[in-house]
């Protein structure tokens, strides 16, 4: 602003005007200018196609009274603008705000005033003519733009490079409209003052037709746009149900897809789950637990003003219960208003998608210990089984039993063998490998399906398992009321594809239960792997023999080929 005001002072004393042309003319091209500044096909911070306007103004006006009409003009034309986009559905928030445009109307100001010296040099020093002077004030008018544009760039954000191609096409309208003005200025000169302004007003027309255009086609656009964003949100949320983790997962795509957060937080607060929570900072990534935001958004490049988080905070309902809750920090300086609108008309698929994974979970899962029902782990072994014979993994199965189970429900009840089962099954869940299935079996069995572990790697995890168990201090309620601490052991019996041929996966289980018996008869306590033709390994590298007493079931040598 400061250079535009300085500039309004060399060109005052730079080309002083003749008498003026009459009011009326002078309005009516001011008014036409700012009309057809309407139309910027590149960028909104010059007039645009209002330029064409320009020449004669300076031409029949002088120097004062263009540097005040100008920017008035691009003023009026930025107050339309505003109104026009906000007035339009779909039309996304106008970000320039009047600062912004009196930031405009000062390098209008100078960059016209440096034209307008250079115009009034040559016609009084060298004799150019009025229209040839218009020519090469014109060019000193765009360069000295150009420049205001690249320094204001490089000001706002001097850590970044130079934008050259946004600074510099939207001139390309300027020059094209210039150009024109030429032509419109030489009839003014001629004394046609309302024949150049009918010049003017019939290609501000045709500026406010594409505008018009402009606008509807945006809207269609957006339009599109929004109904695509939503669309595909709501497939993603309506996609197959793989465990909370997931959902959590395809929350934070679908909402990203349709506003920009830098922090999120998904919680599930449904009674058969208990409390969890997972979150994701600006590196996008899902993690469990409690996020730990900063007490406000990060500083934006350039000169902006400090603000507050935006929290966007939605709790998720099922027959009038609480089963959810999800959160989003904002920077309200870079959230726009249809992704708010968006953002809502997500919720529903949301608190679907939430309530079908429960109901999934609820169907899938064991009420008691939490791990997957017994169908659920013949599916997964039998596809597990089918990609191993076609690609060549292999695959482990650990069948677990608590040892004296029947003792512990006889002597304290079946309250403390609920117990005893729900802590064994959460020493599963706590050790497993992201992927492994752990599932009950039936009764007081467990199984867990370990996908690209040999037999001898699954062996060691079994061991472990057990030795988890065994360290237990399971606490639980007694026959009388008084509260007991049980002992609790488990034998573990180890099968493994291909090393083990197998042509159906019910065969596999019926090795590992062969381990599992084989270790209960040689003390329980322990884990043994079935090596295939009665013989068994254990933990420590001993290779056993199934006892005789016990019948043993013919197993084929392992195979390449089935």
């Amino acid at each position: 602003m400061a250079a535009g005001l300085v500039a309004l002072l060399v060109g005052f004393q730079a080309g002083g005007a003749e008498e003026g042309p009459p009011r009326a003319f002078l309005a009516a091209l001011v008014t036409l200018a700012a009309l057809a500044g309407l139309h910027r096909p590149f960028d909104g911070s010059t007039l645009g196609v209002g330029t064409v306007s320009l020449p004669t103004l300076v031409a029949t006006a002088g120097a004062f009274p263009s540097l005040w009409m100008a920017p008035a003009a691009l003023l009026l034309a930025d107050v339309v603008r505003r109104f026009l986009r906000k007035n339009s559905p779909y039309s996304g928030p106008e970000r320039r705000h009047l600062r912004r445009s009196l930031e405009n109307a000062g390098a209008l100001v100078a960059s016209l005033a440096a034209g307008i010296g250079v115009c009034a040099a040559l016609e009084a020093w060298v004799g150019t003519g009025r229209l040839a002077a218009l020519a090469a004030g014109g060019g000193v008018y765009l360069v000295a733009l150009a420049t205001f544009r690249i320094l204001d760039k490089k000001l706002r954000r001097p850590l970044w490079p130079i934008p050259w191609k946004p600074c510099l096409l939207p001139l390309v309208t300027d020059i094209a409209a210039w150009g024109v003005g030429l032509a419109v200025a030489k009839v003014a000169l001629q004394g046609e003052l309302w024949t150049a302004t009918a010049l003017v007003a019939g290609l501000a027309a045709l500026a406010l037709e594409t505008t018009r255009h402009s606008l509807r086609h945006g809207v269609s656009r957006q339009r599109v746009q929004d109904l695509e964003r939503l669309n595909q949100a709501a497939q993603g949320m309506a996609r197959g149900q793989a465990g909370l983790g997931s959902v959590a997962g395809r929350i934070l795509e679908e909402c990203q897809r349709v506003m920009r957060f830098p922090w999120f937080q998904f919680e599930v607060l449904a009674r058969e789950t208990g409390y969890q929570s997972w979150w994701s900072g600006p590196d996008g990534h899902l993690h469990r637990g409690e996020p730990r935001p900063p007490p406000a958004p990060p500083a934006l490049p350039g000169i902006h003003k400090r603000s507050t988080w935006m929290l966007l905070e939605r709790p998720l309902e099922s027959d009038q219960q609480l089963i959810g809750r999800l959160r989003l920090w904002c920077d309200p300086r870079r959230i726009e208003e249809d992704s708010l609108e968006l953002f809502e008309d997500l919720m529903p698929q949301i608190r679907a998608s939430l309530e079908r994974s429960l109901l999934d979970r609820q169907a899938r899962r064991d009420p008691l210990t939490g791990l997957a029902l017994r169908r659920v782990l013949e599916l997964e072994l039998e596809r597990m089984h089918h990609r191993a014979c076609e690609d060549g993994g292999s695959f482990s199965l650990i069948l677990l039993d608590l040892d004296h189970f029947k003792s512990i429900n006889d002597t304290h009840g079946h309250a403390a063998g609920d117990v005893a089962l729900a802590d064994a099954a959460r020493v599963l869940l706590d050790n497993r490998r992201d992927g492994d299935l752990c599932a009950r079996y039936g009764g007081e069995e467990f199984t867990v399906l370990l996908e690209g572990l040999e037999g001898r790697q699954a062996l060691r995890f079994a061991d472990r398992l057990r030795r988890r168990i065994e360290q237990l201090r399971v606490e639980a309620p007694g026959a009388d009321g008084e509260p007991v601490v049980l002992p609790l052991t488990v034998s573990s019996g180890v099968a493994a594809f291909p090393e083990l041929h197998v042509k159906t996966p019910g065969e596999l289980l019926e090795l590992a239960d062969a381990a599992l018996y084989e270790a209960k008869d040689r003390g329980r306590n322990r884990c043994l792997l079935n090596l295939g033709r009665g013989r068994f390994e254990s933990p420590e590298g001993e290779i056993l023999d199934r006892e005789p007493e016990r019948p043993t079931s013919e197993v084929d040598a392992p195979r390449i080929f089935a």
